[in-house]
């Protein structure tokens, strides 16, 4: 009897875990699809609310999808081939986990596009559609609230683009297509989408913001970058805790500001002895931390792109203002940022070490407008 107890027991603790394992077994789901439409001449952006993780294309010789760098939220998408037949797919996976999956056909010949763009990401961020027309004759200039971040021809052949700030200028080749369009991101990663239309206009400037003056591109021996220089003149002291003495000679950095893309170093040199100090030359470096005696430092040249207020010689018991302009940089944490200065005929050659936690924290030259 109890043999067959047993028996009865183990049937119903199998019963009992197959049952188990069925209710725990995942529900397959099938991803919805879209259908999207795409033409040789122009490019769909696709924008997510995550940052894109990975895209997958069925037919790569068909469409080409790339995340977009600036903006790693919005996928391109632009044909290979012009007017083919076939159906492809693709599939966009998010770091939050979700996947969107579309169908990828080629939009017929005379037929409207009803979704330039898709936008998956719910009101995050705002879209705006706008329509231009552009001359082979002019250079076309558009205007936007926020400084871009990311622009795009949908015809790279056809037209040029040239970003300033907040201003984006347009080119147009002789045998430009009829019809293209434009997709820019702004850095608050708000879009703009503007359909192009080729001909004989008499509007050359777009204005999508009335309230936002535009800000000059900095050219370095424009009067812009004077003013910057000015500006600069007018800027007291803010670092007190970078600098060296050596021989009587003391050099120092007593400023660090970023425009546009430039970053400005402002050096105070004192000659504390009585001897004048004939500056022989200045070179700037990105150079390893020294770890060891015997390890190998490497180095690279920083060559600045504007110098300014400098006075090779340094009389005796007197100081001078050295100001350097660099395109804008970084540099790793295990680097530093050296200027050494040369004295001609002598011995009292100086280097400064700026580590990169003093260039990340370099200030705006002019406060952000509220």
């Amino acid at each position: 009897m109890k043999k067959y107890i047993r028996l009865l027991f183990c049937c119903l603790t199998c019963s009992l875990s197959l049952s188990a394992q069925e209710s725990v077994k995942p529900r397959q789901q099938a991803i919805s699809q879209k259908e999207i439409h795409i033409t040789f001449d122009c490019v769909k952006h696709l924008v997510f609310p995550a940052q894109v993780s990975d895209i997958a294309i069925g037919e790569q010789e068909l469409v080409m999808a790339s995340r977009v760098e600036e903006a790693p939220h919005i996928v391109r998408l632009s044909a290979q081939a012009e007017g083919f037949t076939e159906e492809t797919n693709l599939t966009v996976v998010c770091i939050d986990g979700s996947v969107y999956t579309y169908h990828i056909r080629y939009l017929p010949e005379g037929g409207t596009d009803s979704h330039p763009n898709i936008y998956e990401d719910n009101g995050k961020w705002q879209h705006h559609d706008y329509q231009a027309e552009v001359s082979d004759l002019h250079l076309a200039e558009f205007f936007f609230p926020e400084d871009i971040a990311y622009g795009t021809p949908g015809n790279e052949v056809s037209f040029t683009l040239a970003a300033y700030n907040n201003q984006l200028k347009v080119s147009t080749a002789k045998d430009a297509v009829a019809y293209s369009n434009l997709f820019v991101v702004d850095k608050a990663m708000n879009t703009y989408h503007i359909t192009i239309k080729r001909g004989n206009t008499s509007v050359f400037t777009y204005n999508f913001d009335d309230q936002r003056k535009y800000t000059a591109h900095v050219d370095v021996n424009s009067e812009e970058m004077e003013r910057c220089i000015q500006e600069l003149r007018t800027k007291k002291r803010n670092i007190y805790s970078l600098g060296v003495i050596e021989n009587k000679f003391e050099l120092s950095m007593a400023n660090l500001y970023v425009h546009e893309g430039f970053m400005f170093f402002i050096f105070d040199l004192k000659n504390k002895s009585y001897i004048d100090y004939d500056i022989e030359f200045v070179k700037c470096f990105q150079r390893d931390q020294k770890k060891s005696k015997n390890a190998i430092q490497q180095e690279t040249t920083i060559e600045p792109i504007y110098q300014k207020d400098f006075d090779t010689k340094i009389k005796g018991k007197s100081r001078n203002r050295l100001i350097l302009g660099f395109d804008k940089f970084t540099i790793p944490d295990d680097k530093v940022f050296e200027i050494e200065i040369y004295e001609r005929n002598g011995g009292r050659h100086i280097k400064l070490a700026v580590l990169n936690e003093y260039i990340l924290s370099a200030e705006p030259l002019y406060k952000p407008q509220p």
